[in-house]
Parts: structure tokens; sequence; C-alpha cells
């Protein structure tokens, strides 16, 4: 504190610093309130995708077992072939209060099974059950990658805000304050002396 020069151009400087720094913190408590809600609310959302993927996954595998054992595992391949496909996705770049995160955009990976590839006639329903049920496993996974790289980077914009509110409130604005009263102690002062001095020249 001793390092501020006590003068009345500083004081306005220092209480326009604590005004701003006021501001700031209003804004980063806000800001720090909506990502949290959004936080949360993507968290349930994952959890419960986490589920889901954990059923529907074993639900795929118990279809493909079925199938392997009505038509064959040269069946299974010959239709896994002619189903083959590339998956096309777009990265695009969003923004939550300041905060940039990726998702991922795709097209629906679920297919009819006229769209598949395969002859319908010489293929069963046991092999149709399969792909369906693996078709929605890899929408499900797309959909959870999205939802789980913003959460994380949430949660660490997260972090960042509070330490930038604790700084604020714990050092930086307090520091400003102390630097505000230690101007106006001295001015006050050296207006006592300077009317000391005036009181003794009248004398």
């Amino acid at each position: 504190m001793e390092t501020v020069s006590p003068t009345r151009m500083n004081l306005l400087i220092k209480k326009n610093q604590i005004d701003v720094a006021d501001e700031g913190l209003s804004l980063l408590r806000s800001k720090r309130e909506a990502l949290v809600k959004e936080f949360f609310a993507i968290m349930d959302a994952v959890v419960s995708a986490r589920d889901k993927l954990r059923t529907d996954m074993q639900d795929a595998m118990n279809r493909l077992t079925v199938a392997i054992a009505m038509d064959g595992k040269e069946k299974i391949a010959s239709a896994s072939f002619a189903a083959k496909r590339d998956i096309l996705i777009d990265i695009v770049e969003k923004n939550i209060w300041g905060t940039k995160f990726s998702e991922i955009e795709y097209k629906r990976v679920t297919r009819s099974p006229d769209a598949r590839g395969y002859g319908l006639v010489a293929t069963s329903t046991f092999i149709e059950d399969s792909a369906s049920a693996f078709e929605k496993v890899v929408d499900l996974i797309l959909k959870m990658v999205s939802e789980e790289n913003r959460l994380k980077i949430i949660g660490e914009e997260i972090k960042k805000a509070t330490r930038r509110i604790n700084a604020l409130n714990e050092i930086i604005i307090p520091k400003l304050k102390g630097e505000v009263q230690y101007i106006r102690n001295t001015l006050s002062e050296r207006e006592r002396e300077d009317l000391f001095r005036l009181k003794r020249l009248k004398g």
C-alpha cells in the first residue's frame, strides 16, 4: 500500500478500478451460475445415456448371438459387408457464455432394412434385428461423445470462473479497498496539517 501515491487522482483511479472489479465479479458469478445449471443438466443426460448404452449394447450382443446361432457366421459376415458404409460427421463450434466447445453433427445412423444394401429375401429377421440394434448403439455413442466433451469443457470453465471469483473477492478487491482507505487517510491527515498550519499563520 505504501507504494501507492496518495493523490486525489489516484483515489479516483482506485475507486474506478473497484467499480470495474465489482462489475467483473458480478458477471463471473452470473456466468458460473449459468454454467453450473448447464453442467448438471448435461450430467443427468450423460448418466442416463451411459445406463442406456449398457442396456442397448447387451441387447445388441444378445441379438447378434441369436443371429449367429440361427443363420451362421458366413451369412452374418456377408450381410455386414453389404451393409458397410462411411459415417460422415461434422464438427461444429458452439458457445455458452463465451465458453467454446465442439459438437458432433451427423445423420442418424439407424436405417430401415431396405437401406442396408443386402437382399431382404435372403436375409433373416434375426440379422435385421441385430443390425438395427448395433446401429442404435452407434447413434447413442456419437451423441454421448458430444455431451461428454461439453461436460468436460464446462467443468473446466466452472473451475476457472471460481478461481477468478476467489481472486477478485479475496485478493484484488480487498487490496484496492485498502489502497483507497490509505489514500483517504493520508489526504485527511494532510488536510488537518494544512488547517493547523493555516491557523498558526492566522494566529
